[in-house]
C-alpha cells in the first residue's frame, strides 16, 4: 500500500476533525458521521497519495505532522506544475468527490503527514443534509478559485520575477516561520521546486534568486533546500503591493 501504514477510526471525545478549517463548524453528530467510516493514514515521505486521472473514490484532510502535501501535474514531456501545497488544517481531493469526476492532479507526501480518508459516499451524505459542510466548502472553494484567477492573470501579464515573489510571499502568509534571518518557508523548496510553482525553468529560478540574494532581498540554503524572507517589504514592492 503505497500510503503506508492505515487504521479504522471512530468516533472520539474531540474528533481530530474539528481542528479542519471546512468542518470546525459542524455539529458533534456531522463530526462523528464523517469520522466514522474514515482511514487514518501516515503515507511516507515521497509517497503518492493518489495519481491525476485516478478515480476520486475520497478526500483527505490533514490532522497532522509537520509536513505538506504537494498537489501538481505533470505532461507528457515530463515537465512539472505544483499547484499548490497544503498543511494541517487542509483538505484536499474534494473536487472529483463533489463533481464524481477524475483527479485533476496528483497529490504526493511531504515530510511527515496524518491524514484522514474520508469516502466519497460518506462525504456527500452529510453534505447533502448538513447547510454547515456546504457554506464552509463553497467558502473553501472560493478562495481557491479567486487564487487559480490570479495565478491565470499573473501568467499573462506579469514577469517571471513578479509571479516567484508573489508565489514566495503566499507561501510565507501559508507556512512561514520566525527564523534568525527573516520569515523561513515552512517546507523543503529546492530550486526545480521553485520552477514547478510556476511552470518555468530552473535556470530561469536560479538566475532570480542569485539576484535577490545579492540585493540581500532573501537567503537560499541550497543544502536544507530553505528559502528565507530577509526583507519582505522589497519582495512586496516588486509585485506592487503596500509594503
Amino acid at each position: 500500500m503505497p500510503c503506508g501504514s492505515a487504521r479504522r477510526t471512530g468516533a472520539h471525545a474531540i474528533s481530530p476533525l474539528a481542528r479542519i478549517r471546512v468542518f470546525e463548524t459542524l455539529p458533534p453528530e456531522a463530526l462523528q458521521r464523517l469520522e466514522r467510516g474514515a482511514t487514518a493514514l501516515e503515507p511516507r515521505h515521497g509517497a503518492e497519495i493518489f495519481a491525476q486521472d485516478d478515480a476520486a473514490d475520497a478526500l483527505y484532510a490533514i490532522v497532522g505532522g509537520e509536513g505538506r502535501v504537494r498537489i501538481g501535474a505533470i505532461d507528457r514531456r515530463s515537465k512539472r506544475l505544483m499547484v499548490e501545497v497544503f498543511g494541517a488544517g487542509d483538505i484536499f481531493g474534494e473536487i472529483g468527490v463533489i463533481d464524481a469526476g477524475t483527479r485533476t492532479a496528483s497529490a504526493v507526501a511531504e515530510g511527515r503527514v496524518r491524514l484522514l480518508r474520508i469516502g466519497a459516499a460518506s462525504f456527500i451524505a452529510v453534505l447533502q443534509d448538513t447547510p454547515a459542510l456546504g457554506i464552509a466548502l463553497a467558502r473553501t472553494l472560493s478562495q481557491r478559485l479567486r487564487r487559480t484567477f490570479e495565478l491565470f492573470q499573473d501568467a499573462t501579464f506579469e514577469t517571471l520575477e513578479v509571479r516567484l515573489a508573489r508565489q514566495v510571499l503566499y507561501l510565507a502568509d501559508l507556512h512561514g516561520r520566525p527564523g534568525a534571518q527573516g520569515v523561513v518557508l515552512g517546507s523543503r523548496l529546492r530550486q526545480p521546486d521553485l520552477a514547478d510553482l510556476l511552470g518555468a525553468t530552473p535556470r530561469s529560478i536560479i538566475t532570480i534568486l542569485n539576484a535577490w540574494r545579492a540585493a540581500g532581498i532573501v537567503h537560499y540554503d541550497t543544502e536544507r533546500a530553505q528559502l528565507t524572507i530577509r526583507d519582505a517589504a522589497m519582495l512586496r514592492a516588486l509585485i506592487g503591493a503596500e509594503a
